[in-house]
């Protein structure tokens, strides 16, 4: 079964904009703009940005289930340039795919090491301590290197937002 895909867009001409009941302009597919919908129906007419998910990760077998969300108000309470030492942490294509091997089940850095794209086991070390210092990544036991539960929907968020 291929995996189901929605790319979502407001007020395109496939899916013009309406009012609801609070007054807020939202495209009208409601199946395709379901969370969007829910939002409003939450937050009213203020409204607010969330990202949530539910996800069972390659290889894992319990599910994370995650959901952060900000009214508008509490949105504009936010210095955005605190966001910069964990955005920045993530701004190296080999962290990335640091990230990625490790979300997909590699754990140590012995094991990355085989893998030509992350360079020598110092450079993965200092790319390793870096992420983990930003708190994309954790110890799950000496040796052993794990993307923490609370941050696998935020890091998979980003990395949609980044390539869609």
């Amino acid at each position: 079964m291929a995996p189901q895909q929605t790319v979502a867009t407001s007020g395109t001409a496939e899916s013009p904009a309406r009012s609801d009941e609070t007054g807020a302009a939202l495209p009208g597919d409601t199946e395709t703009f379901w969370a969007l919908h829910g939002l409003v129906d939450h937050l009213g007419r203020e409204g607010g940005v969330t990202y949530t998910g539910y996800t069972t990760p390659p290889g894992g077998t319990d599910p994370v289930a995650w959901q952060m969300g900000l009214s508008s108000a509490g949105l504009a309470q936010i210095d955005f340039a605190e966001a910069a030492g964990s955005l920045a942490a993530l701004g190296h294509p080999v962290r990335l795919q640091l990230l990625q091997a490790i979300y997909e089940g590699t754990s140590t850095v012995a094991e990355l090491g085989k893998d030509e794209r992350f360079g020598t086991s110092g450079q993965i070390y200092h790319h390793v301590h870096a992420l983990a210092g930003a708190g994309w990544l954790e110890s799950a036991r000496r040796g052993h290197w794990r993307v923490p539960a609370q941050r696998i929907v935020p890091l998979l968020t980003l990395v949609l937002i980044g390539t869609h």
